[in-house]
């Protein structure tokens, strides 16, 4: 008896960092792998490196996972890399994220003759997605109807039209697995307990790498006025740095306030948003972050800038927004959040996470993927 035919899908990726669209990705191909005659595959350009991405155990074992050993910088060699490992799978659909999406324009060329569906997700503003050169080739097959374009949120789904006018742009918004206490709950809320200076702390909590765009200067500023001010609050920042990066991260080590704790990459993020009161945010621009999700599915309320998805998901019935970036807007909207009475703040607890499990569980999002990756 012949063997069933296996529906192969790639999801191909710069590499696996600690980053919200990484994150995405693993639980996506997760959710894939789920279903009945699916062979999906987790291509990384880069090679793995533990140290510094994340762990492939969360990766289920039924998902292949390829690394083409791409050379930081130019290298021209990862285009038959790429073309050569898709020539091999034979895949009937290929879905990219970030910038791997246009170093698969040459294999999209010299494979012209295979049929099979190519996506592409937006996971921030378009003009930030690509270089100039990578929007004008995204532009060329988008219009063809060679690659279809993914938008992850409302603010996405703008840019997106914005640079790409008269091209069929898809939203399907962002989700993400939801939030679950690890077997090292315990030591985190020991650790948590260790930081707060008595037992009625609030805790906030930032799940982001430091960068500029995640913009912890911001949130640094105010929590330096509730210290001076004797609030009764503390942050704690959960998230790791490139290289290019570190004299961001040494200037904010110098000049953090006592109330603020910088714990690196943590593999147990989801307990530390289950011990915390609030989740914040004080980027410059988002697309629908990944961490805002399983914060809602936690029951943590949100504090947040008015960037990107953040602005038309964290409305007065599920957490603050700020008026703006500016610093003055952020810290009311903190002092907003810290000031609630506790039914006011339990009530956006509840309607978070129902907004979660209607709109925003990986189980839904990949429906809707999967409804494009068959679609005639």
């Amino acid at each position: 008896m012949a063997e069933e035919k296996k529906f192969k899908v790639v999801q191909m990726l710069p590499a696996l960092g600690w980053g919200g669209a990484q994150v995405f990705c693993i639980q996506l191909c997760n959710e894939l792998a789920n279903y009945p005659g699916y062979e999906v595959t987790l291509i990384s350009m880069y090679h793995h490196q533990p140290a510094k991405h994340l762990p492939l155990d969360l990766l289920d074992k039924r998902v292949k996972f390829i690394t083409l050993g791409k050379r930081p910088g130019p290298d021209p060699k990862i285009f038959l890399r790429i073309y050569n490992t898709l020539q091999q799978i034979m895949p009937d659909v290929v879905h990219t994220h970030l910038h791997s999406g246009y170093y698969c324009f040459l294999a999209y060329r010299r494979m012209k003759n295979v049929v099979f569906r190519k996506i592409h997700t937006f996971h921030n503003l378009a003009k930030k997605d690509a270089p100039w050169h990578g929007r004008k080739a995204y532009h060329y097959y988008f219009r063809k109807g060679v690659i279809q374009p993914v938008s992850i949120s409302d603010e996405v789904h703008k840019s997106a039209l914005h640079e790409y006018a008269d091209c069929n742009i898809v939203q399907i918004n962002n989700g993400s697995d939801p939030v679950k206490p690890s077997p090292l709950f315990e030591q985190a809320k020991a650790v948590i307990g260790k930081l707060k200076p008595s037992a009625d702390t609030k805790v906030m909590v930032n799940v982001a790498r430091i960068s500029k765009q995640k913009n912890q200067q911001l949130l640094l500023d105010c929590m330096r006025t509730l210290e001076e001010e004797k609030q009764n609050v503390i942050a704690i920042i959960l998230g790791d740095y490139v290289p290019d990066d570190k004299k961001l991260y040494d200037s904010l080590m110098g000049k953090k306030p006592g109330n603020v704790h910088f714990m690196g990459k943590v593999k147990n993020v989801s307990d530390y948003l289950l011990c915390s009161d609030a989740f914040v945010l004080s980027s410059l621009f988002e697309g629908l972050p990944i961490s805002l999700l399983e914060a809602l599915s936690a029951g943590v309320v949100p504090v947040c800038t008015p960037v990107g998805g953040l602005k038309n998901i964290v409305t007065k019935d599920i957490g603050f927004l700020s008026g703006d970036i500016s610093y003055e807007s952020y810290l009311a909207a903190i002092k907003a959040w810290h000031q609630s009475a506790p039914a006011y703040l339990k009530q956006l607890q509840e309607n978070g996470k129902a907004l979660y499990s209607r709109d925003f569980s990986m189980k839904s999002c990949a429906e809707k993927y999967n409804e494009l990756y068959i679609a005639k």
